[in-house]
C-alpha cells in the first residue's frame, strides 16, 4: 500500500478491535457479554422507541418526496453518466446484497408467530389467535416491517451517498454525507474517522447478526431434518466454511464474486416462489389472503407507524418492530455505499424504483406466498409450525415447511443452499464496503487489499460463532439479537443527521446546487 491507500488507524483499529474484544469477552465471560447488551437492548426500547418511529416516518416521507418531485431527474454522476450494470443484474444486486438469508426463514416463522401469537404478539391489540383478523394481522404487519418502510433506510442512504460521493465529488466516506449539514468540519480527521469508525462497527455487528442467523438455521436443519446431534463443534464448522465462501467471493471483487452470486440467489429466489406457489397450498387462498393483507396494512398504517407499545404492547413492538428497525438502522449507511456504486448512471427516481419500490414489493409477493401458504397449512391441520418454533426455536419453522412440500429431499439442500448465497451476497458487499472505508484514498467502487477484508471476516466469524453457541435463548437467537439492537441504538444519531443532511442537500440548497442539479 502507498501513501495514498494506506490504512486508515483511526477507522480500522478502533472497530476491528471492538469487534475483536467482544469476541474475547464472550469467551471468556458470555453472559457478561450478553447481559451488557441485553441492558442497551432494554433501556432502547423503554426509552427511545417514539424516535425510532418518527426514523421510520421521515424515511418514508422523504422517499416519496425524492421520488415524484424534480429532484428525481437528477443523474447520478451527472448528466453524461452511463450505467455500468444492465437493469436486471442491476436489481439483482441490489435485492440480494441487502436482505441476506433470514428473508427465507422469516417468510415461514415471522406470519406464524404473528398468527398463533406464540411469544405473546397479538396480546396488546386483543386479537384471537388464529381467528380471520389474526391471519390479516399476520401478514398486514409482516408486509409492514419487511417492506416499504424498511427499505426507505436504504433508499434514502443509497441515494444520499451516490449524490455526495458522484455529484458532489466528496471523498467515499460515510462522514460525507454530513457536509450538507457540517461543511468542510465533517472532513475534519478527528471527526471524519469516529463517524466512518462507527459506521464500519454497526456493519460489522450487523454481518455478525445475519451470519448468527445462518447458522442457527443450518445447525436446526441438521438437527430436525437430519436428526444429528448439535453443539459447539458444529457450529464452529459451519462458520468456519461459510466465512470462507463469502471471504473468497469478497477477494475476487464486485464485478465477479458479487455480481454472480447476486445473478444466481435471484434466480433461486424465483424458483423457490414458484415451487411453493405451485406445490404449496391452494394459491387461490394464498392471493386473497396477501390481497386482503395489504389492505388490512394500508388500514392500520397511522397507528403501527406511531405505535411505541402503548398499543401493540412489548411482546410485539420491542422483539419485533424495534428489533427490526434498529437492525436495518445498523446496515444502512454502509450498505448505502454499496448501492451508491450501482447507481452511477442512473437518475435519483431509478435508483429509488430498484432500492426501495422493487425490493418492497418482492417482499409483499415473497411473504404473501411463504407466510400465505405456511397459515394455510397451519389452520387447516397439515403442519402445526406454532408449535416446532415453541418446543426447537424459530429457525426450525422453515425446515418443517420444506418437509411438508413434494420432492422435500431435494428441497431442503436446495433451500441450504439459497441460504448460502443469500447470506454471502450480503456479506460479500458488506465486507467489501467496510474494507474500503478503512482505506485512506480509496474512491467509491475501489477494492480494499485481501488482509483487510481477511482480518474483518474472520473477526465477524468469531463473535457470530460465540452468539450462537453460547447466547442463543429461547428464541434461537436472543444473543444477537440484543447486540444488533445495541449498535443500531448508538447509530440511529447519524442516521438523524443523514436524514436532516438529505433534507438540506435535496430541498434547501443553495442557488448555485440548485442551478447545478438542473443542468443534470
Amino acid at each position: 500500500m502507498n501513501s495514498k491507500t494506506s490504512l486508515r488507524k483511526g477507522v480500522f483499529f478502533p472497530a476491528f478491535l471492538l469487534v475483536l474484544g467482544a469476541g474475547v469477552v464472550g469467551l471468556v465471560n458470555n453472559k457478561l457479554l450478553i447481559n451488557c447488551f441485553q441492558a442497551v437492548f432494554n433501556w432502547s426500547y423503554v426509552n427511545l422507541s417514539w424516535m425510532y418511529q418518527f426514523i421510520m416516518a421521515a424515511l418514508f416521507v422523504l422517499c416519496c418526496l425524492l421520488l415524484f418531485s424534480r429532484k428525481g431527474d437528477i443523474r447520478i454522476g451527472g448528466k453524461d453518466a452511463k450505467p455500468k450494470y444492465s437493469f436486471w443484474t442491476w436489481f439483482a444486486m441490489s435485492l440480494t446484497g441487502g436482505i441476506g438469508a433470514s428473508i427465507v426463514s422469516s417468510g415461514v416463522s415471522q406470519p406464524i408467530t404473528f398468527l398463533e401469537s406464540v411469544w405473546g404478539e397479538l396480546e396488546g391489540y386483543g386479537i384471537e389467535p388464529g381467528s380471520s383478523e389474526a391471519v390479516l394481522f399476520a401478514l398486514g404487519r409482516t408486509f409492514h416491517e419487511w417492506a416499504f418502510f424498511p427499505y426507505a433506510f436504504y433508499g434514502v442512504c443509497g441515494v444520499l451517498i451516490a449524490y455526495v460521493c458522484y455529484n458532489k465529488k466528496k471523498p467515499l466516506t460515510i462522514s460525507s454525507t454530513l457536509s450538507p449539514l457540517f461543511g468542510d468540519k465533517a472532513s475534519r480527521p478527528g471527526v471524519a474517522a469516529l463517524v466512518d469508525m462507527s459506521a464500519v462497527l454497526a456493519l460489522a455487528l450487523a454481518i455478525v447478526g445475519t451470519l448468527g442467523t445462518f447458522i442457527g438455521l443450518v445447525t436446526s436443519c441438521l438437527k430436525q431434518v437430519y436428526g444429528l446431534t448439535v453443539g459447539a463443534p458444529v457450529m464452529f464448522a459451519v462458520m468456519a466454511v461459510t466465512t470462507v465462501v463469502y471471504l473468497l467471493s469478497s477477494l475476487s471483487g464486485v464485478d465477479k464474486g458479487i455480481k454472480f452470486f447476486a445473478r444466481l440467489n435471484f434466480k433461486f429466489y424465483m424458483l423457490l416462489l414458484l415451487v411453493v406457489a405451485l406445490l404449496g397450498g391452494s394459491l387461490a387462498w394464498i392471493l386473497n389472503a396477501g390481497t386482503s393483507s395489504l389492505g388490512y396494512w394500508l388500514q392500520n398504517l397511522p397507528l403501527w407507524t406511531f405505535d411505541t407499545g402503548t398499543a401493540g404492547g412489548e411482546n410485539l413492538i420491542k422483539w419485533w418492530t424495534i428489533y427490526n428497525w434498529t437492525f436495518w438502522m445498523a446496515f444502512a449507511p454502509v450498505t448505502g455505499v454499496f448501492l451508491a456504486q450501482l447507481s452511477y448512471g442512473h437518475t435519483i427516481r431509478e435508483v429509488l424504483i430498484v432500492n426501495w419500490i422493487m425490493p418492497s414489493l418482492f417482499a409483499v409477493v415473497w411473504f404473501s406466498i411463504f407466510g400465505g401458504c405456511a397459515i394455510d397449512w397451519q389452520l387447516s391441520g397439515v403442519v402445526d409450525l406454532a408449535a416446532v418454533m415453541q418446543e426447537n426455536g424459530t429457525y426450525a419453522a422453515i425446515w418443517s415447511f420444506i418437509r411438508q412440500l413434494p420432492l422435500s429431499a431435494v428441497l431442503v439442500p436446495v433451500t441450504l443452499f439459497v441460504m448460502l448465497i443469500s447470506f454471502s451476497t450480503s456479506a460479500d458487499n458488506s465486507v467489501t464496503v467496510i474494507s474500503a472505508l478503512c482505506m485512506r484514498g480509496r474512491r467509491i467502487g475501489d477494492e480494499a487489499p485481501a488482509p483487510v477484508k481477511i482480518a474483518w471476516g474472520v473477526a465477524i466469524g468469531l463473535l457470530s460463532f460465540l452468539l450462537m453457541a453460547y447466547a442463543s435463548g429461547g428464541k434461537g437467537n436472543d444473543g444477537v439479537r440484543y447486540m444488533v439492537v445495541s449498535i443500531g441504538s448508538v447509530f440511529s444519531i447519524l442516521i438523524i443527521l443523514q436524514i436532516a443532511a438529505a433534507v438540506k442537500v435535496f430541498f434547501f440548497p443553495s442557488r448555485s446546487e440548485d442551478e447545478a442539479d438542473i443542468s443534470q
